[in-house]
């Protein structure tokens, strides 16, 4: 068996030459080096306003993006670790569309390219390992794996007042472990994100899940919201294999807007639609009719905005269309009415006509 070696000037060339994934913000890649690298483990963590879910959305769909746009032209599987019961934390949908928008990606196309796969106990996420090592094999394409929450199921309250609290992180072990390896032998990108343990105040906390997760992971940011008014984010490097450690604050942006909230409000977003559409295809219409069709549209769709923000439709837009499509059909379902009404009086005065003709 003959065993292959190569310099170091060798293979930091050849790491050079391979794509980069940007997360989103030119600071923040800055502060990782050149952004994320395949075959790395990227830990992100810190409390739930610090901005470490959107920036896992975001990763997620800069994963799609061609290698000129700073992408990796390929495919990623997204994992969410949590109890549905004690809290929500799926994959949100929306802010994913929205992001999806921004990089000025077709929705359906890219939502066909993620993933995903939820574990809601401990025994879930064990088995999602087999899972993951599964898609790796049959998709080549696959080329970024993400575990949002890696540790929480591990290390949660409820899971700290059991007795076997003590073999529940070995458990994490062999869960982190296996991925890494799963990844690291197909040279992906991994990128997880967990909660940040409790600590006196003016320290930096420690990502929750114990010392094996910290050992792990080749780069380790931890991100903290500045202030509560503020919408920067300060972000730690406290882990780099070639960089050493330092903080920066930045913003989140998606799609050249700063985004302040983890998600934008609907209402917003929905107005912004209209307005661009009034500016750019309203004034545009060659048609008076068609204009005043369109205006009908805003109509209906000002006054359905409730229902709106409730449908579960990938984006703004296609809410709109159903919208639109609904108050077509109810103008349908009018003349419909009106037709009937017309051709029952045409019956009459045809039976009155044979009357008076017999």
């Amino acid at each position: 068996m003959s065993v292959e070696f190569r310099s170091g000037l060798e293979v930091l060339k050849g790491r050079r030459k391979m794509p980069k994934l940007t997360t989103g913000n030119a600071d923040l890649n800055s502060l990782l080096g050149v952004g994320i690298e395949p075959g790395h483990f990227y830990l992100f963590y810190g409390d739930d306003k610090s901005g470490a879910d959107f920036l896992i959305h975001q990763i997620l769909v800069n994963c799609l993006l061609p290698e000129e746009k700073y992408g990796f032209d390929g495919k990623a599987v997204y994992s969410n670790c949590g109890n549905y019961r004690e809290e929500k934390t799926l994959l949100d949908s929306r802010l994913l569309s929205f992001l999806i928008k921004a990089a000025k990606l077709d929705p359906m196309k890219a939502l066909d390219n993620i993933y995903v796969i939820c574990a809601f106990s401990e025994e879930q996420q064990e088995q999602i390992v087999s899972e993951v090592q599964k898609l790796l094999e049959e998709d080549d394409k696959i080329k970024l794996v993400v575990v949002h929450n890696i540790a929480k199921l591990f290390a949660s309250d409820q899971g700290r007042r059991n007795k076997n609290f003590g073999e529940r992180i070995p458990r994490l072990q062999k869960v982190v472990l296996k991925l890494w390896q799963a990844c690291a032998q197909n040279n992906i990108a991994f990128v997880a994100s967990c909660r940040s343990n409790k600590t006196s105040r003016g320290r930096i906390p420690q990502p929750e899940g114990g010392k094996y997760l910290r050992h792990e992971a080749n780069v380790i940011v931890y991100l903290r919201k500045r202030d509560k008014k503020s919408p920067f984010v300060k972000a730690y490097l406290l882990k780099h294999p070639n960089r050493a450690s330092r903080k920066i604050d930045f913003e989140f942006t998606a799609g050249g807007d700063v985004v302040g909230r983890r998600t934008l409000p609907f209402r917003t977003i929905l107005r912004e639609e209209m307005n661009k559409l009034k500016r750019s295809y309203r004034e545009v219409l060659m048609d008076v009719s068609r204009r005043d069709a369109f205006d009908s549209l805003l109509k209906a769709w000002s006054s359905e905005q409730g229902a709106m923000s409730y449908a579960k439709v990938p984006t703004v837009l296609d809410v709109m269309l159903l919208t639109a499509v609904i108050d077509n059909r109810k103008l349908i379902e009018d003349l419909f009415d009106q037709v009937g009404i017309i051709s029952s009086k045409i019956d009459m005065i045809q039976k009155r006509l044979e009357r008076v003709v017999g």
